[in-house]
């Protein structure tokens, strides 16, 4: 069968070939780990197709490893990695180990992504204002505008969910956590009583929620109620047994489709 991918920038078909097939054209072949470029190499599935890269590679701990690319798929060297075409043939991804896994969630894995999602996440807690240049240099400073990189890799799923992960890390190495939210709301309720005047106290509380993801999706419905002020609490706002018009704002959580 004849394959379509792109390889160095350029697209073409190549052949993949049973290995009845190749045997019958008669085609010299080795296991795909000692390929070489331009030899024919064999998968872990029996199908047959060209060598055109080979990469060695040193490690953390300066471990020598080797990086194959098949037209018809790529592994490393090691002891348990196999090549299945028929894996690859049936995601239509050629140029991945795992052909099941999408860009992003690879990409979430490297070491280039976890600096910058804690590099970011670190400038939310600090002032909230987020420094895009650094993060493109920390990120991809080999691209050409390495801000709109950085950008478009913060915009997908799995890193928005990296860095509310990273938040709630670093968060709890403050001591923060939801039982320390819930905490500060019942503060709140007895600084309610004592001084009336807590909003900013919410909102330093609701920002933590928000944080720290307590909220579910949720809309808003908006109704008017009478309600008494108990003398307690209007002697700090205002006067005894005043009949005040509030606007309640229930919550009613939405369901997920």
């Amino acid at each position: 069968m004849r394959i379509k991918r792109r390889i160095e920038g350029k697209t073409a078909y190549y052949d993949v070939y049973t290995k009845d097939q190749a045997d019958h054209k008669k085609l010299d072949y080795v296991y795909w780990k000692d390929a070489e470029v331009g030899e024919y190499a064999i998968t872990d599935d029996n199908y047959v197709a060209l060598c055109y890269a080979r990469n060695d590679y040193t490690d953390k701990r300066g471990q020598l490893k080797t990086f194959v690319k098949l037209t018809c798929g790529v592994g490393w060297t090691t002891r348990f990695t196999k090549i299945i075409f028929e894996n690859n043939y049936k995601y239509g991804v050629y140029s991945k180990t795992n052909p099941k896994r999408t860009w992003d969630q690879e990409e979430a894995g490297t070491q280039r992504a976890k600096k910058t999602i804690t590099a970011y996440a670190q400038m939310l807690l600090e002032d909230g204002k987020v420094n895009f240049e650094a993060l493109g240099k920390i990120y991809r400073p080999d691209q050409k505008i390495p801000v709109a990189t950085v950008r478009r890799f913060l915009k997908q799923k799995v890193a928005k969910r990296m860095v509310e992960e990273k938040l709630k890390e670093i968060l709890a190495k403050k001591s923060i956590s939801k039982e320390f939210a819930v905490d500060n709301i019942v503060m709140a309720l007895k600084m309610a009583e004592e001084k009336g005047d807590v909003n900013n106290f919410l909102k330093a509380n609701d920002y933590l929620m928000d944080l720290l993801e307590m909220k579910p999706n949720k809309k808003m419905i908006t109704d008017t109620i009478q309600v008494d002020v108990t003398k307690q609490i209007a002697d700090t706002i205002a006067q005894e047994d005043k009949r005040l018009t509030l606007q309640r704002k229930s919550e009613e959580h939405e369901r997920s489709e």
